[in-house]
């Protein structure tokens, strides 16, 4: 007898809070496997949905296809399977499905077309909006360089926005990038800074816009314009999600390169390296073709004997020349044009910009970070208020610099500043900390809350005070600590929200929740918040602290993996895994499992992290009786390199 449909859809969902990579294509591939064998038949849409999100966002898209051809297969035989959410998936993830067929120059043109034909119909017969058939061809149409692109774009461009299967932030985006791909790209500005204006985001927005905009900004000579934007897409990048910022990075990348900064350039190179063989061709081959116009123009200012990554700037031109060299010719060969040829020799040719960009400089490398206990954890803090305060602070006078940042709390809130007066408590807070007066910081970090609860702040911004603090905390105020760390605060206010949000916390979360930006926010913060809270629990509590510590670390390394912040994510379940150890709880295993897969799935970075988890595994196994199991663990990470 199969599972219950409740179990069954519990254990999908559990695979869809496990961060994307082989392990979770896997453990998604044996849940479609055993309700095929098994059932319930009501949950085999659900899963074979996420053995698509699964290999599709690992880059597996053709291997995508089989599930997917099974999923409408299904849906044509069995509709009265499919609930609400799980026909807003299967049309989700069409576009998904039909963007990456276009993408493979291995997939004959034909096909492509076929498959165009069948997703304009079946979303007909759905009752479905054209919008995203109609983007899907203008993607086609633009990869091919179809002469009736200027024709497939004003049919696209006039067809309204459906509220279930349409991107507003992705349609501004696609937007631009015709514009840009027609060389009109005074428009495409245009269409950006409206776009990021009206604070349009995804999954990869306002990530990838902001990225593009730099771009057009470089091209266009804009350079200060330039300067002030790429910082932003920098940072709106860490929290991107989808696989398709790889080309932003490529954007940004050029801009650099062309713009003489030789040092910020080489900080993105790692993240090719690592995200180049999980794209789609055409995503790969657009990546390469921005590397190449950024080396370019790093030759031009005289960096081609300059080391980057493995090679040189000089190397690196010649090793990806060949590389983007083969890609354009499968393209080309498949469409009968020579249109990638050209955007390749384009990139090739790209010059430098009329002087070097000049970008703020990056945070100091010994500038104090905050880590949460037990895990070394850097997080960002809130905004650095100025003055001699901030000029003691800088001189390492951490003791001066609480004083005076004190006495600048007072005079901010006599001036009716409370949001003002808060920060600078909080910046009191954190000199205290720094030189281990934790009564005093812990007075401070109290008043730098209630100000901050005054002024109305958010819990997107309270929350990195909570994280700050933690590592501070002590046993006489560690219920304070908690007290404060689990208040109610108030939910985003918008129509696009749900009205409770609580309500889908810890439920599983939909593509369009996270798609928000109010509550992919809200869910960050909030995840970042229990994160503290667990660690202060596990730290000083008693018994049922440490139950509710592991529910909250469970809880939130699901937020984080959801929200694509794996390393975060790591750093929860091992925590849960510790706090499971040490309550003898079934879900030790499993914890430490997600934990070692989340660290092996971020490389080398986090590979010292990973081993020192491990050990805490292979401890708890040899004390538990397993000792093969415990020495499995200890030589699987014993001197990893990934």
């Amino acid at each position: 007898m199969g599972r219950p449909i409740p179990e069954a859809t519990i254990a999908i969902g559990r695979v869809r809070a496990m961060p994307f990579g082989r392990s979770r294509a896997e453990a998604a591939a044996r849940q479609v496997r055993l309700i095929e064998a098994e059932g319930p038949d009501e949950v085999l849409a659900y899963a074979l949905e996420s053995l698509v999100e699964a290999q599709t966002w690992n880059g597996a898209g053709e291997q995508a296809l089989v599930p997917f051809i099974k999923l409408l297969h299904w849906w044509d035989q069995h509709p009265e399977h499919f609930d609400p959410g799980d026909r807003n998936i299967l049309f989700w993830e069409f576009g998904w499905v039909i963007a990456d067929l276009a993408r493979n120059p291995r997939i004959p043109a034909g096909q492509v077309e076929r498959a165009l034909d069948d997703m304009e119909r079946r979303f007909a017969v759905a009752s479905r909006g054209m919008e995203r058939v109609w983007c899907c061809r203008l993607e086609w149409a633009l990869l091919q360089g179809a002469p009736d692109v200027d024709k497939v774009f004003t049919t696209w461009l006039a067809l309204p926005l459906d509220d279930e299967d349409s991107c507003p932030a992705c349609h501004r985006e696609h937007h631009a990038d015709y514009l840009v791909e027609t060389g009109d790209i005074p428009g495409a500005i245009a269409v950006l800074e409206q776009a990021i204006d009206a604070e349009l985001t995804c999954s990869r927005e306002p990530a990838s816009m902001l990225a593009l905009l730099a771009w057009c900004y470089v091209a266009e000579g804009r350079l200060e314009e330039a300067e002030a934007t790429l910082p932003k897409a920098l940072a709106e990048l860490k929290l991107a999600t989808a696989l398709s910022v790889q080309v932003a990075y490529g954007r940004l990348f050029e801009a650099l390169g062309r713009g003489g900064d030789l040092e910020r350039a080489r900080g993105l190179i790692d993240r090719f390296e690592e995200g180049l063989a999980i794209i789609t061709p055409y995503a790969r081959l657009e990546t390469l073709r921005y590397i190449l116009a950024g080396a370019s123009g790093l030759v031009e200012w005289g960096y081609g004997e300059a080391s980057l990554g493995s090679t040189t700037v000089a190397g690196l031109i010649g090793e990806l020349t060949a590389q983007a060299g083969e890609l354009t010719a499968l393209f080309d060969r498949r469409h009968g044009t020579t249109v990638q040829a050209g955007r390749l020799e384009r990139a090739l040719a790209a010059s430098p910009t009329a002087r070097r960009l000049i970008l703020p400089a990056p945070v100091a490398p010994d500038q104090p970070l905050v880590a949460a206990p037990g895990s070394d954890r850097p997080r960002e803090s809130w905004p650095v208020l100025g003055g001699d305060a901030e000029a003691a602070y800088r001189a390492g006078d951490h003791v001066l610099a609480a004083t005076l940042y004190r006495e600048a709390a007072g005079a901010a809130q006599d001036g009716g500043r409370l949001a003002e007066a808060g920060w600078f408590w909080a910046e009191a807070a954190r000199n205290a900390q720094e030189v281990g007066q934790y009564p005093a910081a812990a007075h401070d970090y109290i008043e730098a809350h209630a100000r901050l609860r005054a002024a109305g702040t958010s819990l997107e911004d309270v929350a990195p005070l909570f994280v700050a603090w933690a590592p501070g905390v002590q046993e006489a105020d560690y219920r304070t600590f908690l007290r404060l760390a689990l208040q109610d605060y108030p939910t985003p206010a918008k129509p696009s929200c749900p009205e409770q949000m609580e309500d889908i916390l810890p439920g599983v979360l939909q593509p369009s929740m996270v798609n928000s930006p109010l509550i992919r926010r809200y869910i960050l913060a909030r995840a970042e918040m229990r994160d503290a809270a667990a660690r202060v629990m596990a730290t000083w509590g008693d018994h049922a602290d440490f139950v509710s510590a592991l529910a909250m670390a469970e809880e939130s390394a699901t937020r984080f993996s959801t929200l694509g912040r794996i390393d975060a994510a790591a750093h929860a379940w091992w925590l849960a895994g510790k706090v499971a150890a040490r309550l003898q709880d079934v879900s030790v295993d499993a914890n430490f499992t997600m934990a070692l897969q989340s660290f092996r799935s971020t490389g080398r970075r986090n590979r010292g992290y990973g081993r020192r988890a491990a050990g805490d595994y292979a401890t708890y196994l040899a004390a538990a009786g397993r000792d093969k199991q415990a020495a499995e663990v200890r030589a699987t990470w014993a001197g990893r390199e990934d």
